[in-house]
């Protein structure tokens, strides 16, 4: 498809603590379109820090997001090499839903079900859209990868979003929010993160080193340690999406979009 271009989210392991953002590569040129990487890291250990108090934080927005007339947007899931002993299917619809009962936000996803559709969006030497927005489980990813959204856009640097899927890695020690074991990580926050990336969302924060305390609550933030949750929106991810699709005034028209707001201190991410 001529014009589209596509940026990931990518979860891969560097070091304990340390982020790799807003790294540039390019597809090859034949295929006409070019990739931003986005680096999400885990810190591998079980010792986590006492709770923050809730507070607000600097959100990022992509400058690609969807079209008022391609909401909802609908997301399928591909229940092939799943862990075993999780309801993936009820997790993905979760995060779904948080997502689309933002207040003041117009943004939507719908669930659409399963289907044996593969993540053509990330396959980058041979990009096969297929109309579908999948989140998949695959043993492909380097070790250490949590999972990555790619994102696919059409027409120019702040054009529409078309289609995103997601690859979580099959090999991760998953585990359950509520049971989470010695170097098990939760399902339900790296889907409920990933899904934020496919909305139009960023990292609010570039690494634990640049990171306020209330920056690091937000499920957008870009670590997650073993046995760490980060199942449930914050106040910073509702704002992020409150300004990326806002709502229409109560006693407004009625109309929403186009969602292409200039925001203070938004940023690419």
């Amino acid at each position: 498809m001529v014009g589209l271009v596509a940026a990931f989210t990518l979860a891969v392991v560097l070091a304990a603590g340390q982020v790799r953002e807003g790294t540039t590569g390019a597809a090859p040129a034949a295929a006409g379109l070019s990739t931003t990487v986005h680096v999400l890291t885990w810190a591998g250990d079980d010792d986590l820090p006492p709770p923050l108090p809730d507070s607000s934080a600097a959100f990022r927005l992509n400058p690609n997001r969807w079209a008022a007339s391609d909401l909802p947007v609908t997301v399928w899931y591909n229940p092939a090499g799943a862990p075993p002993g999780i309801a993936v299917e009820d997790l993905v619809r979760n995060a779904v839903d948080q997502w689309s009962k933002v207040p003041g936000s117009a943004f939507a996803f719908a669930y659409a079900g399963t289907t044996t559709a593969g993540p053509g969006a990330c396959d980058l030497p041979g990009r096969q859209l297929d109309g579908r927005n999948t989140v998949t489980f695959v043993t492909t990813l380097p070790a250490g990868t949590l999972g990555i959204t790619c994102t696919v856009w059409s027409g120019g640097s702040n054009g529409d979003l078309v289609e995103f899927d997601i690859q979580l890695n099959a090999n991760v020690n998953w585990g359950r929010s509520d049971s989470l074991g010695p170097g098990q990580f939760d399902l339900a926050s790296t889907i409920l993160h990933e899904l934020g990336h496919g909305a139009g969302l960023g990292h609010p924060c570039t690494g634990s080193s640049s990171c306020t305390d209330a920056e690091r609550q937000a499920v957008m933030y870009p670590s997650l340690r073993a046995r760490e949750l980060r199942n449930v929106l914050r106040e910073d991810d509702k704002a992020a999406m409150a300004a990326a699709y806002p709502a229409p005034p109560p006693g407004g028209s009625g109309a929403i979009g186009p969602f292409r707001a200039v925001l203070p201190g938004v940023g690419r991410d």
